[in-house]
């Protein structure tokens, strides 16, 4: 844990919390997982025994374990805890720690989304909410629904995904199609740094700048490689 960097932290191993970390550790980002139920840690642990992943079997509520946790050095925090207050308090303890990760919370009621915004989350999701838009999709667009959920369940692990060019990049100055060509993946949509506007289906001839947000369709090790240079 002291040397863990650009991890998620994922609070409550739930009926939520576990395909959180099902899906970040399929994505290999390395997870901590804080949730009282020892049991469950262990049975992540032994599915993914090669993953980076760190099982800690105590209260998420509590300061001191937040800290062990490393939301100092954290890239995300996901409080997906069964209790909104809970979820509130991780928000407002992360973002009083002085920690600038990303915080997405779960709220059961779709009233408190508003709470948690204002305490600090960056991203809040009402799964009932959620639930009752899938319900909708599968009604009025079904073959898009399954294409997606094929998709996160190939074997060869295409994901949709984002990867932001620094402002440094060595991949600035470079046109979309070679993208494609040096990493293989498809290039959906960028959007540039300050400019609120997205651009999609892009010209391939069209030149990236530093600070370009890209929106990628590829698998997970060309999604980490476009990163590692990025």
């Amino acid at each position: 844990m002291e040397t863990l960097t650009d991890h998620v932290i994922v609070c409550g191993v739930g009926s939520t919390g576990r395909y959180i970390i099902e899906e970040l550790i399929a994505a290999r980002v390395p997870v901590v997982a804080i949730d009282l139920d020892e049991g469950e840690l262990n049975s992540i642990t032994e599915r993914h025994p090669e993953a980076t992943f760190t099982p800690i079997a105590e209260d998420a509520t509590d300061d001191d374990v937040l800290a062990r946790a490393g939301i100092s050095t954290a890239r995300g925090i996901v409080a997906a805890l069964a209790n909104d207050k809970d979820n509130l308090y991780i928000v407002v303890a992360t973002r009083t720690s002085g920690s600038t990760a990303r915080i997405v919370a779960r709220s059961g009621d779709v009233r408190h989304a508003d709470k948690l915004r204002r305490a600090g989350a960056d991203a809040v999701v009402t799964p009932t909410y959620i639930g009752s838009m899938r319900l909708l999709s599968e009604m009025l667009r079904p073959t898009i629904v399954r294409f997606l959920d094929d998709m996160l369940r190939d074997a060869r692990v295409v994901r949709m995904d984002e990867v932001t060019l620094g402002p440094s990049s060595s991949l600035a100055g470079s046109r979309i199609d070679q993208i494609r060509e040096r990493f293989g993946m498809n290039v959906l949509a960028f959007q540039r740094s300050g400019d609120a506007k997205w651009h999609y289906n892009p010209d391939p001839a069209h030149e990236l700048v530093g600070g370009t947000i890209l929106i990628v369709l590829g698998s997970v090790d060309q999604v980490a490689k476009l990163r590692a240079v990025a």
